[in-house]
């Protein structure tokens, strides 16, 4: 396996796995390194996904996460490997929740719209699967999350704000990684939305604190009207995963918060 970052390094060790730095907006370097390896399979998970800065910065947000994704699909339909490309709910305009993987995208936001178009370039492509993920949280290598964020505060003995009116479908990151294994050692094509419950923000940080034995008291409720983003956010974009369940044997639905605890335990004996 090749692993391909960028700011954060892979921390991972192992003799089978091989690191390389690339920024993916660098398409010649980019394009050099998919034809060398002669991969069986690409999984294409890189993204600018600051919502904020997205809309702030859209010429940065297009390079890194539409071009990049035109570039591997042109050379996948050329060579022939099987991709994965990670999506994302905020392909939705959240007007309505429960979104099956047909639904008509409609984005809010210039990250969403950028997402959709990396789906856009993929769909030609003769052997691809597109995983939709939402609130991606765990305890596992990568940038902060909600759940480490969560965790951090609580901690800290700090209070933390969660919104009762935003709703989402949140995917454990472990277990997204499982599915993600499935679908590319089975090569199944198609759209597959790997997530969890739909909940709103405060019944998720409930949740997250009822599992990991943490004080909940520290949640307040918030408004998303009280919100000072820059980029509009949808109300409920929350993913139906009825189809992806009955077709993956990976069980990323019910062991979602159990996964979680295992983490936590982990994590807390280092």
């Amino acid at each position: 396996m090749v692993g391909l970052h960028r700011t954060n390094p892979i921390p991972i060790e192992n003799e089978r796995l091989r690191k390389i730095s690339l920024d993916v907006s660098q398409l010649n370097e980019l394009r050099k390194v998919i034809i060398k390896e002669k991969s069986d399979v690409v999984i294409h998970m890189a993204a600018l996904g600051d919502i904020d800065l997205c809309e702030k910065d859209r010429e940065s947000a297009w390079k890194t996460n539409v071009k990049p994704s035109m570039e591997i699909a042109f050379i996948a339909s050329k060579i022939g490997f099987f991709t994965i490309y990670l999506s994302t709910d905020y392909i939705f305009d959240g007007e309505k929740g429960n979104y099956r993987e047909d639904d008509s995208p409609n984005p809010v936001n210039y990250y969403g719209l950028t997402k959709l178009m990396g789906e856009i370039a993929f769909s030609p492509c003769p052997s691809c699967a597109i995983v939709r993920a939402s609130s991606i949280y765990g305890f596992g290598p990568g940038r902060t999350n909600f759940a480490k964020y969560l965790v951090e505060k609580l901690k800290a003995k700090e209070p933390v704000k969660a919104l009762i009116d935003q709703y989402t479908s949140p995917t454990q990151a472990t277990l997204l990684g499982k599915a993600i294994i499935e679908i590319a050692e089975r090569k199944m094509e198609g759209v597959f939305h790997i997530v969890g419950e739909r909940m709103s923000r405060y019944e998720f940080a409930i949740k997250i604190t009822e599992t990991l034995d943490l004080d909940k008291s520290l949640i307040q409720t918030a408004e998303m009207k009280e919100m000072k983003w820059l980029a509009k956010r949808p109300r409920d974009s929350s993913l139906n995963s009825e189809r992806s369940r009955s077709l993956l044997k990976t069980d990323f639905y019910h062991r979602a918060f159990e996964t979680l605890k295992e983490e936590y335990l982990r994590r807390e004996q280092i």
